[in-house]
């Protein structure tokens, strides 16, 4: 008995993930490639002011002065997707948006792995991460804490960076809200429910119901548009694709990291 083909569709529409990174974040679209080369930019000065006292009170202490203005450097990330087949029925345009498609759906994944992990020039928890606790707390007591770093050290709206298994239990604890498309903590700093590893300083991983979340100044990320490469092995037949694109992500503020308990 002859069996009728199927019908060829389209295939089903990836969202991407929300309220990670690429939401915490603010993203910034570069033409320039020399992206690749990285950034560098003046740093805010951040912190405290000092106080005096008022002209009719006594002395006061000789003023202080910060000294000479700092620079900060942000190294790239490329960021690929490639593919492969046999060239038979499928042409150039076919193998380059299959590579597109696969970039799309795990460029951003990508980016947060490598920013908590090492595999980033500074990972976010790293060496000059201020460990404020490494004894579990309660989870609301580490968002305090880390509320408080960032509005001594910083001053600004900064990123609470969380695996994404937190963000049910931070809602549990009444500690999401929402502001202009981004979740944020009741004090309105952003939240970035990332694919982060739920690692700690020396990549240990963080016991059973136990996580950690690390606190920095407001992100940019630097990105340049998809470029494509496409060739035929002429020996082998095969035809291969590339998809990739180059992050820059950069920060300023404190990084400080807190170990939570779930329970």
């Amino acid at each position: 008995m002859a069996v009728a083909p199927f019908i060829r569709v389209a295939s089903p529409t990836i969202t991407p993930s929300r309220y990670g990174l690429a939401t915490a974040a603010d993203l910034v679209v570069e033409s320039d490639p020399k992206l690749r080369n990285g950034i560098e930019f003046d740093v805010n000065p951040t912190g405290p002011a000092k106080l005096s006292r008022a002209e009719c009170a006594p002395p006061n202490d000789p003023p202080e002065f910060d000294t000479g203005i700092d620079v900060s450097q942000f190294d790239p990330l490329v960021v690929y997707r490639g593919f492969t087949c046999s060239p038979v029925g499928v042409s150039e345009e076919d193998v380059l948006d299959q590579a597109r498609r696969a970039l799309a759906g795990g460029e951003w994944a990508a980016v947060e792995k490598a920013l908590w992990s090492g595999d980033y020039e500074r990972p976010l928890m790293d060496t000059p991460t201020d460990v404020l606790t490494t004894t579990a707390v309660p989870l609301v007591k580490g968002i305090g804490l880390l509320e408080e770093t960032l509005a001594e050290e910083y001053g600004g709206v900064g990123i609470i960076h969380a695996p994404r298994h937190i963000a049910g239990f931070a809602a549990e604890k009444n500690q999401i809200d929402v502001e202009n498309g981004r979740k944020v903590t009741t004090l309105g700093t952003r939240w970035s429910f990332g694919v982060y590893p739920n690692t700690g300083p020396g990549t240990a991983p963080a016991d059973v119901d136990t996580a950690w979340l690390v606190a920095t100044g407001a992100m940019q990320i630097r990105r340049t548009d998809v470029t494509y490469r496409s060739v035929i092995d002429v020996r082998g037949g095969a035809r291969y694709a590339i998809a990739e694109r180059t992050y820059v992500p950069a920060w300023e503020g404190p990084q400080a990291a807190v170990l939570v308990t779930l329970t």
